[in-house]
């Protein structure tokens, strides 16, 4: 009787006059556990009231179950409790009514209930809170929907800014000065490529076609002419090689007796008549002192401050031709002045030299003067000018590169015409790059790394050597050779007078192919460009400015009270000088890294939305480690009351 009293108590408890939305009675009996669990306790501290204990009964003490709460004869399916009392049950009750005693579908929808109750995420909690009302919660779901959006916008375009344009150049913080980077490789290519003395290009190019046109197959001229003549064929111009070399390939078919390049450092004009003094770091010198012979598609050409072969390519025999005259720095005419020092240690473009004095290699100055730039007086004489092989234009081609690079003739020139001086003022274009830019790929830098890309034939990858051996490899798989200044494996010949055609074919294709490779990946970013020869990371490139003037050599010379043993010389200046002390460098850093991303986005779902690093943790604690709590507790509790979770499985618990 005393316990049918107490559920008539708690029957008529004011919970049991409304209308739950936990339809089904394990909802509505679980609800009510907060207030049976007090009951308990306080007959538990009550010795007065205890009962007699059942035998194979637990102790009163123990918190009661569900099945405490069963009415006999109560009619579980229709149960429910109206909204207005659900206000009067505490959310938690709810909420952990629902996880711990609810069906699967229920107790999910019971742990969501808990994280927004929980989670610092802003507006979360009050459109998933239990008592909020509708219109409230309408209100702040459009609000948390709006702020979503912008905080996504945002990122997106943050990460957009991230993929398209994580670099960018700026000035460098510093100035450099100019003794640490090395002075620039000078190349001068003149335009009269042959000693007439040696070789008579005019007319023995008229002998041969006044012979072809009396009989093609026979000419007057002898063997060594007509080798000297195919050599000749390889520098000049591309309408006189289609002229004559089909006539040369038949009057003298093979290959030559000597190669190529040896034929035409045969036929050129020595360093000492062309260059009969230079002035270097205030000394001065023999031309032939300072020059090296170097092979180029401008044909034979004297270069002041290159690296040596060895030192450029991978394998040395890799090229057709090497100077084997040794340049020397001692070698300068004013005895007085104090020796250099002695070249050791190393330079590289990323190091910079290493252990090296005022004499190094490759050389460097301190001062930014014309005194201590580079001089070289430059002559041509008249009966040597040719009109016949080469164009209307007569001097010289000046080209100016880093010495780690091999010079690409058909880049920008400075023009040097006979009986002019020509002063040019260098402006250094140094560019330098930071480590952590490794973590960036190279198609978004837009650059290359020398560890990064390994080039077939050079040591060093800067951009020119990779177009120098992209032309090398397109020629020799269309042409099965190489033209006489391109770098080759040791196996490939050397290109002859019947092979011109294809190499003039090849260059024209792999340019025209450059170009429109170039434009559809400007509409379509994925198509590849061949060979693809992106500038490197670290690059020294240079810049100058001109200054042109008249120079009469034969008043020079009667204004020093002097004579000159060549009435026919024409001479020429030139002057190659750094126009500052120290310039600025250009500096390609990271503007978007993953850690600046990282921020960025964070900052943006804290201003929008209040979600931290740890609110994602926060997320992953309740759908993982608090469902498998809940879970393991659901076990439990069913392997103590199995007919009760039978009961539950029957009825589906909305709220």
């Amino acid at each position: 009787m005393a316990d049918t009293s107490q559920r008539s108590v708690l029957w008529s408890h004011p919970v049991a006059n409304t209308e739950l939305a936990i339809k089904p009675l394990a909802a509505l009996r679980h609800s009510l556990v907060v207030a049976a669990t007090f009951v308990v306790l306080v007959a538990c501290n009550m010795a007065a009231t205890v009962a007699t204990v059942v035998q194979d009964e637990k102790p009163s003490c123990v918190l009661p179950g569900p099945e405490l709460l069963a009415l006999p004869g109560f009619d579980f399916q229709r149960a429910s409790i109206t909204s207005a009392a659900l206000s009067d049950v505490p959310s938690d009750v709810i909420i952990k009514s629902r996880i711990r005693y609810g069906s699967r579908l229920s107790a999910c929808k019971g742990l969501l209930l808990e994280y927004s109750k929980s989670t610092t995420i802003h507006g979360i909690r009050y459109i998933f809170e239990v008592h909020r009302p509708i219109y409230e919660k309408l209100y702040w779901l459009v609000l948390t929907c709006t702020s979503v959006y912008f905080a996504v916008s945002l990122i997106w375009a943050t990460y957009l800014k991230w993929q398209d344009s994580p670099v960018i150049l700026g000035f460098d913080e510093t100035l450099v000065p100019v003794h640490k980077i090395p002075f620039p490789t000078i190349t001068i290519c003149p335009e009269i490529k042959v000693e007439r003395n040696v070789f008579d290009y005019a007319n023995i190019s008229q002998q041969i076609w006044d012979d072809f046109k009396r009989n093609s197959e026979f000419s007057s001229v002898n063997e060594e002419d007509l080798e000297r003549m195919a050599a000749m064929m390889h520098i000049c111009d591309s309408d006189v090689a289609a002229r004559f070399a089909p006539l040369l390939a038949k009057l003298r078919p093979g290959t030559l007796s000597q190669g190529v390049s040896e034929t035409l450092v045969d036929l050129s004009i020595s360093k000492n008549v062309t260059g009969p003094f230079c002035r270097w770091n205030q000394r001065f010198y023999f031309c032939n002192k300072l020059f090296d012979f170097v092979a180029t598609d401008e044909g034979i050409c004297y270069q002041f401050n290159g690296l040596r072969p060895k030192d450029i390519y991978r394998d040395e025999n890799f090229i057709s031709y090497i100077d084997p005259d040794v340049v020397d720095f001692q070698n300068f005419f004013d005895t007085d002045l104090p020796r250099l020092n002695e070249i050791s240690g190393n330079w590289s473009l990323d190091s910079g030299y290493v252990n090296q004095g005022l004499n190094a290699y490759p050389q460097r100055t301190v001062v930014s003067s014309v005194r201590n730039g580079f001089f070289a007086f430059l002559q041509g004489q008249t009966h040597n000018y040719d009109y016949d092989c080469r164009s209307f234009k007569q001097g010289y081609k000046v080209f100016l590169n880093s010495p780690e690079s091999v010079p690409l003739t058909s880049n920008n020139y400075i023009l040097v015409p006979h009986g002019h001086e020509v002063m040019v003022s260098v402006l250094p274009n140094y560019v330098v790059s930071t480590d952590n830019l490794h973590e960036i790929s190279a198609e978004k830098r837009q650059c290359y790394f020398d560890d990064e890309r390994a080039l077939r034939f050079f040591r060093i990858y800067s951009q020119s050597n990779c177009q120098t051996e992209c032309l090398a490899n397109f020629t020799i798989s269309k042409c099965g050779c190489a033209k006489f200044w391109m770098p080759k494996p040791l196996d490939v010949p050397v290109c002859g007078i019947s092979d011109i055609a294809c190499y003039t074919a090849a260059q024209d294709e792999l340019n025209a192919m450059l170009q429109n490779q170039t434009i559809q990946q400007s509409l379509n970013p994925s198509v590849k460009v061949m060979c693809h020869c992106m500038p490197a990371c670290t690059s020294l490139e240079y810049n100058f400015e001109i200054s042109r003037a008249v120079y009469n050599v034969e008043k020079t010379i009667h204004a020093f009270r002097e004579t000159y043993e060549l009435t026919d010389a024409i001479g020429s200046r030139l002057t190659v000088y750094f126009k500052e002390h120290q310039f600025t460098a250009i500096k390609r850093t990271i503007l978007f890294g993953v850690s600046t991303l990282i921020s960025n986005c964070g900052g943006i779902f804290g201003l929008f939305m209040g979600i931290s690093s740890l609110s994602f943790i926060e997320l992953v604690y309740f759908f993982s480690m608090r469902i498998c709590g809940s879970c393991s507790q659901r076990r439990k509790r069913k392997q103590i009351f199995p007919q009760d979770e039978k009961e539950q499985d029957k009825v589906n618990l909305e709220p």
